[in-house]
């Protein structure tokens, strides 16, 4: 079941930061998203989460409806401390995180950063395990043709959904629609870029960065649950053999006949997952 709580807006340091709330409870859930999307990736999850949970969901800076200047910092570990700062302005002590893709990555961060806020995590096809991504993004890297195929348009963001999805089904045009509308924004393609570029090269995610995260993912202690979709075509299955090898306390989820996206491809069955695996 879709459902969009009210957009709200917070001001984080010097800038206006988008978020959705919904729910009440002891424990607070975080929803970090990815790369170039927004609180709009867990339409399909808030209600449900919120049953037992107080949820919050927000566009990281650069992202959505949230500011994005071009000067900022958009390293992950810079956005994990833009993500503190945004539980600092909500006064949130510790949460349960959740997050997709980049959004995994940044928890990951998260929890190696300030291990006494993150009481947990939920990592769906975290970034930057292993080595290998899609072509497009390896492509989109380089310069002046990444600026080239990232011109925001219904057919090349319809491309890209259509990859991110097992189901192509999933890929309307409403949901392309929102995506270049987001995408057309005025810094959206420069944030883009300089988020990628800090992140990974044509050669997919560089050597030397990875292992210093995956040096920082093993101190982490938290209970996790790790989905993947079996069908992932943006970050392969694959990966969930390299973090077995330093998050091996984690549970493991691999999701068959679903892509990049399981918490709007299999929503149901996410949902059931997080909350049988977060604390009441």
């Amino acid at each position: 079941m879709s459902h969009r709580p009210a957009d709200q807006f917070i001001q984080v340091s010097t800038h206006r930061i988008r978020y959705w709330e919904q729910g009440s409870g002891s424990s607070t859930v975080l929803l970090i998203h990815g790369i170039s999307c927004s609180v709009l990736e867990w339409e399909h999850n808030i209600a449900a989460l919120s049953a037992h949970h107080r949820v919050i969901a927000l566009d990281l800076l650069g992202s959505g409806l949230s500011d994005q200047p071009t000067d900022a910092a958009y390293d992950m570990q810079a956005q994990a401390a833009f993500v503190f700062a945004f539980m600092d302005a909500m006064g949130l002590d510790t949460v349960h995180m959740v997050g997709n893709s980049m959004g995994g990555r940044i928890a990951m961060e998260c929890a190696a950063m300030h291990a006494d806020r993150v009481q947990s995590l939920v990592l769906s096809a975290p970034a930057g395990v292993g080595k290998t991504t899609l072509f497009n993004f390896r492509l989109a890297s380089l310069p002046g043709l990444g600026e080239l195929l990232t011109q925001p348009s219904h057919f090349g963001l319809g491309m890209i959904w259509k990859l991110a999805f097992h189901d192509k089904r999933f890929v309307t045009r409403d949901l392309v629609a929102e995506k270049v509308a987001l995408a057309s924004r005025p810094n959206a393609q420069a944030v883009f870029l300089k988020t990628l570029r800090v992140m990974l090269g044509f050669g997919g995610f560089p050597d030397a960065p990875r292992a210093e995260f995956l040096k920082r993912v093993d101190t982490v202690r938290c209970p996790a649950l790790v989905i993947w979709g079996r069908q992932d075509r943006f970050l392969p299955v694959t990966h969930v053999d390299i973090l077995k090898q330093h998050l091996p306390h984690a549970v493991y989820e691999i999701i068959d006949n679903c892509g990049h996206v399981p918490m709007t491809e299999i929503s149901e069955r996410f949902n059931r997952l997080c909350l049988d695996f977060l604390p009441a």
